[in-house]
């Protein structure tokens, strides 16, 4: 393939990768599971300075739904907690005290993702499909003005026919590349959105048995009582 053209067609990977980043970027903060880039638009204020989440606190995750977030210094805790509810104030959380085996308090949030009910699976699947369209009008676009600059390119290279072909197929074939690939993140973010809301049921299915078992001990009781 020509220099020139090869550059382009760096240049247009570039691009079309970063719309890419950008999408799954935005499905990822989507909240269905604990997802470790979720914690990267986090800012927390100390003094008169923000700083990245990861600058003052360590997350873990003891499961796919929880994050366990300790400071790296005790005193900036609240600081911690503002930042990452002004981010995400649909996680769920809880603060416990742990005590060292010198007898030191240390604290430490847990967060939970909130569960996929009716509506909120509703809503995750809208606006998760609202992202891949705007991603494919940005592939869309960029493509489109690739496609003009590499006609002028083509021109003033004065190509033989079948390396243009070459060079016109390869700029095709990278497009339709990374719009099968947004296709696929889309797809396993919408299965993900799915399993929570299964999760949500098997978990309301089971407080619904343990209230029914209630209810009948309860009636059982009474029964006796009236015996």
């Amino acid at each position: 393939m020509n220099n020139y053209i090869a550059i382009e067609l760096t240049e247009f990977d570039k691009k079309m990768g970063g719309y890419m980043m950008l999408f799954n970027y935005r499905l990822c903060n989507h909240c269905v599971k604990a997802e470790p880039t979720a914690m990267l638009p986090v800012s927390v204020i100390l003094g008169d300075r923000d700083y990245d989440f990861e600058k003052v606190a360590d997350a873990l995750k003891p499961d796919d739904y929880t994050f366990d977030v300790y400071p790296k210094n005790q005193n900036n805790l609240q600081a911690i907690i503002k930042g990452v509810f002004e981010t995400h104030p649909e996680f769920k959380m809880e603060i416990k005290t742990d005590k060292t085996d010198s007898g030191e308090l240390l604290s430490h949030i847990v967060y939970t993702m909130p569960e996929v009910n009716e509506e909120r699976r509703d809503l995750l699947n809208e606006t998760s499909k609202t992202c891949h369209r705007e991603c494919m009008a940005h592939f869309d676009a960029c493509y489109a003005k690739e496609q003009a600059t590499l006609a002028e390119l083509l021109v003033q290279l004065k190509l033989p026919a079948n390396e243009a072909d070459e060079a016109k197929t390869a700029f095709k074939n990278l497009y339709d590349d990374s719009k099968e690939q947004a296709d696929n993140i889309l797809q396993a973010k919408l299965m993900e959105i799915e399993e929570g809301y299964q999760r949500y049921l098997s978990h309301q299915e089971h407080a619904d048995s343990l209230n029914d078992g209630l209810d009948y001990s309860k009636s059982m009781r009474i029964g006796q009582m009236d015996d």
